[in-house]
Formats: structure tokens, sequence, C-alpha cells
């Protein structure tokens, strides 16, 4: 494929997340990476000492690249913000997860886009994992039959430094929009409600993040729903899930310890080539902005459950 058949992608962010990007949209097939906008000058030294275009802002990374598109992966409390700035300019949007770490500000980057009527696809990644859109094949197929529960787990390495945490929104925002997104798209039923508990820190005292959740969800078929989080696990990055059905059940240890990380990578690159076709005119086959807007509707409300102060023991239940 020559370079005038790629699509010209530019990258926003090359920390944590976006270094990940990076290598994906390097390996996908039909892309071309166009620059990086990247305000640490330490990251933007290293990426020119490869070869990478790297500007200290995303008005020198319009200016200077003629963009198909752009992939966001700036501190989550940026992405709405830059969704809107980027539609204005008419340029197709593939963003991380969240797309805002509130749903007033996910709403209005939803909006933005659709104004402007601009290609808006957000970063809910399993769903380009193989086993997973495997299973949601066979869910929607009914050869599993009546869909009981699903539990879903998403256990860390270590956790993330104090600066990610700042902008993370929290574990809820953070990590349980992928998991509650992941339930919603594989059983094909939306969250009714949802409950949510943290585990004390050492100190002994509840948080508002802690480092393991635990949230309960019902959901509009009648099947049930957990989401098991946390941020310190023995083995690499891991998740998987469980699946109870009529006519059967599924144990999905999807992305698991040394190989998690060739797993995220793998899909982070059909993602990117899916974004790629979208913008050529194909179809959407990522989240789209009402899923990102859903998604993070249940993680707020999971973070306030998690908030809540007011604990009711099972000694203080009426007789």
């Amino acid at each position: 494929m020559s370079s005038a058949d790629r699509v010209r992608i530019g990258l926003v962010g090359a920390g944590r997340m976006g270094s990940v990007h990076l290598r994906a949209l390097q390996r996908a097939q039909g892309v071309e990476l166009a620059g990086v906008a990247e305000p640490v000058e330490a990251i933007r030294r290293r990426l020119a000492a490869d070869g990478i275009r790297a500007h200290a802002g995303i008005e020198q990374l319009i200016e200077a690249q003629r963009l198909d598109g752009v992939l966001i992966a700036a501190p989550s409390d940026q992405h709405a913000e830059l969704v809107g700035r980027f539609t204005a300019a008419r340029v197709p949007v593939l963003c991380e997860k969240p797309l805002g770490v509130r749903v007033a500000d996910t709403v209005a980057a939803a909006d933005a886009a659709r104004s402007a009527g601009v290609l808006l696809q957000v970063g809910y990644w399993r769903r380009f994992v193989p086993e997973l859109r495997a299973l949601r094949d066979r869910i929607a197929a009914g050869e599993l039959g009546t869909v009981y529960q699903v539990a879903c787990m998403q256990w860390d390495h270590e956790p993330p430094t104090a600066e990610f945490r700042a902008h993370s929104g929290g574990i809820a925002v953070d990590m349980a929009v992928h998991e509650l997104d992941q339930v919603r798209w594989l059983v094909g039923q939306e969250i009714e409600w949802l409950l949510a508990a943290g585990a004390r820190g050492d100190d002994g005292r509840p948080s508002d993040d802690p480092d393991a959740a635990v949230i309960l969800a019902g959901l509009s078929g009648g099947a049930a729903a957990t989401v098991s989080l946390g941020r310190r696990f023995p083995l690499k990055d891991s998740c998987w899930l469980e699946l109870w059905c009529s006519a059967g059940y599924e144990r999905v240890k999807f992305m698991w310890d040394a190989d998690g990380s060739r797993v995220f990578l793998d899909a982070m690159v059909a993602q990117a080539e899916s974004f790629a076709r979208a913008i050529r005119g194909g179809p959407l086959e990522g989240a789209g902005p009402q899923d990102a807007v859903a998604a993070l509707a249940a993680a707020q409300q999971a973070a306030r459950s998690l908030g809540s102060t007011a604990v009711r023991r099972p000694a203080d239940a009426e007789a």
C-alpha cells in the first residue's frame, strides 16, 4: 500500500497510554502516523530521536500535518475538551476511554461531534479481542440460552502514580468503565441499577478511590452482573470473565499475566485499523459516543456508591 492510500492519524499524548497507542498506530495496516502532540519536552525529544514528528501543542499538529484523523490519549480529564477542539476542526476522532470524567462533559463531547458531523469512536478496546467477539456472537445467536449472570474481573499488577490518579476520575471511572461497557456490549442488556463497595485502605479507613472494589448491577434483560476491580495483583495486569447461562457456562481468561501485554496491543492495533476503515466510510465497529455516555453514567453511579459513608451492618437491620 502506498503512503497516499494510508489513513494519516495524529496522536495526542505519548505518555502512559499514549505510548501503547503509538506502537499500535505504527503496526496498524493502512495507517500512517502523521505526528504527535506532546507537552512534555523530554518525551518530544525522544520521539524526534526516533524520527517521529513531535509538536508541543495540538494547534501545531493540526496546522503542520494533513490529518485524516486523530487519536486522543491525553489525561482523562482533558478528553472532552480535546474532542471538541478536533471536531470543530472537522478531524475524525478516536478518543481513549473515558470520553470525559463527568457525564455532562461526555454528553457535550458527543454533541459536539454530532453537530459537526464528525466521526467519534471511543477506545473500549475489549470490543476487538477475538475471544470476546466470538463469545458475544454465541450469546446473540442464543447458543448459550438465557444469560443469568456475568462476572467481570480486572486486576492490575500495581497502583498507578499519584499524578495519574489526580486526572483519572478514580477507580470507578478509570477501571470500571471498561467492565461496564463490556457487560452492555457482551450480553446486549442495559444497566438498570448498581451498588459498589470498596476495600478499606491500609489505615483502615474507607476511600472514594480504593485500590479494590466490587460492583453489583441489575441488567435490563433480567441478568445480574458483578465487577471486581483491583490495583494490587501478584500477576501482571489481568482481565477475565465468567458467564452463567441456561445452556452453558464460560470462563474466559482473555488477558492473563505475561501474555496480557500482547493481547492488549493486538486489540489496540485492531481498534486503530477499524478507526481507519470508518474514516474511509466503513461501519463503526467500536464504541460510539452513546456507549461512552452509558458506561460513564454507570461508573459515576458506582463512584457515588463508593464515596458513601453510610454503612448498614447486618446487625443493624430490623428483625
